[in-house]
């Protein structure tokens, strides 16, 4: 969506994903209350257990529901991705048969089997992301970024709003809950995990403004595509996009994967079961029916990635969470002894040699993620300020924007120190 975020705020696009940052904080502190309270239960089973059988169906439903968008939503992505830039002549159906076939295959497996997978891809992923600068160091003209922080108010707001049709996706992992007893595990991998991938999206977006400008990318489909074309190394080296989708492809795979293995753990939920290798032939078959038949062009799977998807997410995430936080409350308070303390406890124990030496040893987790949350409300009054006297000031603007940049570094390396901490912990234990 990289185009829609510069063609409504230019060149203070980069700042868009701080609102997302919020959001996926918030279900992060969610899930981690819900592990607390029903370990080793998903949250299909969780909305069964707080709302009963029938109610927490009906929301289970609605979960399913947006997973089965998602699912149909990226599977039209990468096909019409891949008839558009690379297949020209192969039919969409075989492209997307062949997404389905893999889909298929994979969901015969759990999800530790498409982790493994993830593991091996992904530092890939990170490096390329992070060595884009690096490579396209003599097409940057840092002039095209400015002047920074300099656009209306509600421009930011509706691209930031816009952000969350993605952000929302973090939400299948609540159909992963019961593999991990411990809920500061949960928090804190949400966390990194997710502010890691707005981090890269950010640098992205910055170098696509800095190299293409704030103009001429809201006129492309692809803009991050259109970015790796530009990158030359050498005279034999023009090419590397392609070298680029070798390991950009498995990474969006493995996506795709998880969030279609969480929709067959819903399904089979409903039947009061986790064996969901059995109706993966039939849900896949019917997926791959219905990606055929959704949209009608790029442009119309465009527009609902782009707008529909957080019309969606708002009008049922924050609902199904309140919800069931009042109602896990009620009920933990009416049935205090039908809530036994978690497997191994949610307290981290401290080795009291760590308490000396360098600042990281030194520092408790609980510092490390109230530190976190810290920098992120810095984070926020760095937009803020900027957005209220940038337009008055460039100076300020400017400052504004390294303090956001270098708080956005330092946010995701804290929620890096929560889980070394937490491993820390538990090998210790």
């Amino acid at each position: 969506m990289q185009n829609e975020l510069i063609r409504i705020n230019q060149m203070d696009a980069w700042f868009s994903y701080l609102l997302s940052i919020i959001y996926v904080f918030l279900i992060a502190a969610f899930f981690s209350y819900l592990v607390k309270l029903y370990p080793f239960k998903n949250i299909f089973e969780i909305s069964k257990e707080i709302l009963g059988p029938w109610l927490g169906t009906v929301m289970n439903l609605l979960i399913l529901f947006h997973f089965w968008q998602i699912v149909v939503r990226d599977i039209s992505s990468v096909s019409r991705f891949s008839s558009t830039l690379l297949l020209h002549t192969t039919p969409l159906e075989i492209l997307i048969l062949l997404n389905c076939l893999l889909l298929m295959y994979f969901g015969k497996t759990s999800v530790e089997v498409i982790a493994r997978v993830n593991d091996l891809f992904y530092p890939l992923f990170v490096v390329t992301i992070m060595i884009m600068p690096l490579l396209l160091s003599n097409e940057f003209y840092l002039r095209l970024t400015t002047p920074l922080l300099t656009m209306p108010l509600q421009h930011w707001t509706a691209s930031s709003i816009l952000t969350l049709g993605s952000a929302g996706d973090v939400f299948i992992l609540g159909a992963f809950l019961h593999m991990i007893a411990n809920s500061n595990h949960v928090r804190s991998a949400i966390r990194h995990g997710s502010l890691l991938g707005f981090f890269l999206l950010t640098l992205v977006l910055l170098a696509i403004i800095a190299v293409l400008g704030p103009k001429m990318p809201a006129n492309f489909s692809y803009p991050s595509y259109n970015l790796v074309q530009t990158i030359h190394v050498t005279d034999f080296l023009d090419r590397l996009d392609l070298v680029m989708l070798m390991i950009w492809y498995p990474t969006v795979a493995c996506k795709i994967i998880t969030i279609y293995l969480a929709l067959l753990l819903g399904i089979s939920s409903i039947f009061n079961g986790r064996n969901y290798p059995m109706i993966n032939k039939p849900i896949i078959l019917l997926i791959g029916l219905c990606t055929c038949l959704s949209f009608k062009s790029t442009t119309e799977l465009l527009s609902f990635s782009n707008f529909s998807s957080p019309v969606i997410v708002l009008a049922y995430q924050p609902i199904i969470m309140v919800i069931l936080l009042i109602a896990g409350n009620r009920k933990k308070r009416k049935h205090p002894e039908a809530f036994p303390a978690p497997p191994g406890g949610t307290h981290v124990k401290e080795d009291p040699e760590q308490n000396s030496g360098k600042l990281s040893q030194r520092m408790s987790y609980t510092k490390w993620l109230w530190g976190g949350n810290l920098v992120l409300v810095i984070c926020i009054a760095f937009v803020l300020i900027g957005l209220t006297f940038g337009e008055k000031s460039t100076l300020i603007g400017s400052i504004c924007a390294i303090g956001f940049g270098s708080s956005l570094l330092l946010t995701t390396l804290t929620t890096y120190m929560e889980l070394t901490k937490l491993k820390q912990a538990e090998s210790s234990n």
